[in-house]
């Protein structure tokens, strides 16, 4: 009778370790670059810079590779815009929650080649199971501008898509770093990843800070979340009955 009681609680520790995931993105808080870039620099293809920040590629809109929050505010990015002076974020901005670089991207949607997006295509999905799409991010804004602001995220695991709160900057300001998590059917074994800026007003450029990316499965996976329930009941089933028959 002790042995039927005593071995269900160490099977369900058994189980339960180990159901953590390994994060899936490469490169999720953008600390890896190529070509030797150490300072605020524009990415994308259409641009000299291209797409230096390893395992993602940007839509060739303004978009903003910053090492950490302190060049982020006091050295002019490097870009099409280079020649205002003022393309660095004001000095409101704070380093994200691990200290890790990050990037900007403009949500102005009314100017063409500015509304920014970056992408990273994951493989090694299940379709049909569930992931959880986790982020730090903010609204923010460029000192070439001034005046309050919106902006949030878009966010999109192949074609499903959801878009984060809307959040208001003021003038100059900063809103915070938040830290979200989305959760998507995978629809494919390979999907893009996909962030997109949307802000307003037309005209300014309301921008979106972005870093610490993770996919993970999530915990406890559909797929098993049954089965798993299903052998509990039996273990319970089981166990009573022996201790039924012990009389």
């Amino acid at each position: 009778m002790r042995l039927s009681t005593i071995c269900l609680p160490v099977f369900l520790a058994t189980v339960t370790v180990g159901i953590a995931h390994a994060n899936i993105v490469t490169n999720g808080d953008f600390s890896a670059v190529s070509g030797g870039i150490s300072a605020p620099t524009q990415f994308g293809s259409g641009y000299s810079a291209g797409n230096f920040i390893t395992g993602w590629t940007g839509n060739n809109g303004y978009e903003i590779w910053y090492p950490n929050a302190t060049a982020a505010s006091t050295v002019n990015a490097a870009g099409q815009y280079s020649g205002s002076g003022k393309e660095k974020l004001y000095g409101t901005i704070s380093a994200p929650p691990s200290g890790s670089a990050f990037v900007g991207l403009d949500g102005d949607s009314t100017i063409a080649n500015v509304q920014a997006s970056i992408r990273q295509t994951l493989t090694g999905l299940t379709a049909g199971d569930l992931y959880n799409v986790s982020f730090d991010w903010g609204g923010t804004q460029l000192q070439s501008r001034s005046g309050a602001t919106t902006e949030y995220l878009t966010v999109s695991l192949g074609s499903n898509s959801q878009n984060t709160q809307v959040l208001n900057n003021a003038s100059g300001g900063f809103t915070g770093w938040f830290s979200h998590t989305f959760q998507f059917v995978a629809d494919s074994s390979s999907s893009v990843l996909n962030f997109l800026s949307v802000g307003t007003p037309g005209g300014l450029p309301p921008v979106a800070v972005l870093t610490n990316v993770s996919v993970t499965h999530a915990v406890p996976e559909p797929s098993s979340l049954g089965l798993f329930g299903l052998g509990l009941l039996g273990l319970g089933w089981a166990a009573r009955r022996r201790l039924g028959g012990r009389g």
